[in-house]
């Protein structure tokens, strides 16, 4: 409970002229991380890209992109199957922070990549072993967020969170085999 920003995720508050710049620049700099490690998202994942022309400039792009289909999705699952519409400008306005965490984890892993010691074992597994720590602190944002402002219970949120996190999960499999 001590990892989640709850000065920032505040049910029933206006949206926040320093929270909505903190989440641009959140959006912004994931999007810059992205094109950096040549990584594009996907929900709360990341994947490798084959090499298309402009990549960088795709992998930021389509962080963005990401960003937005990714809250249209929780937001269509909370009106359709839990009948919530309220507070969605204030869901919207503080979504990117779900993305901090991940965030983190592409600045670390980028570090990684420029020491050129991605290749090395111990290190490798450093990386899976962060990304999975960032993920996990990334859903339970989600979860949290989810429970604060569509006012359901945690396990209905948790629901949501994995099931998007799993069919994520699935289909970058898929795309990489």
């Amino acid at each position: 409970m001590h990892l989640t920003p709850k000065r920032i995720i505040v049910p029933n508050s206006k949206p926040n002229l320093l929270v909505i710049i903190s989440s641009i620049m959140i959006l912004i700099l994931g999007g810059i991380f992205c094109a950096l490690n040549g990584l594009y998202p996907f929900f709360l994942l990341f994947g490798n890209i084959p090499e298309i022309p402009y990549a960088p400039l795709f992998n930021f792009l389509f962080f963005i992109f990401n960003f937005f289909v990714f809250f249209y999705i929780i937001e269509a699952i909370c009106r359709i199957i839990y009948k919530k519409k309220e507070s969605s400008i204030e869901f919207l306005s503080t979504f990117a922070i779900i993305f901090l965490p991940s965030i983190m984890y592409l600045i670390i892993h980028y570090f990684f990549l420029a020491l050129d010691i991605i290749d090395f074992t111990f290190i490798g597994i450093l990386d899976n072993i962060f990304v999975i720590l960032f993920q996990v602190w990334s859903l339970w944002l989600l979860t949290y967020s989810i429970t604060t402002y569509k006012r359901l219970k945690i396990e209905n949120s948790l629901i949501i969170s994995l099931l998007l996190h799993y069919g994520g999960f699935s289909i970058i499999l898929m795309i990489s085999i």
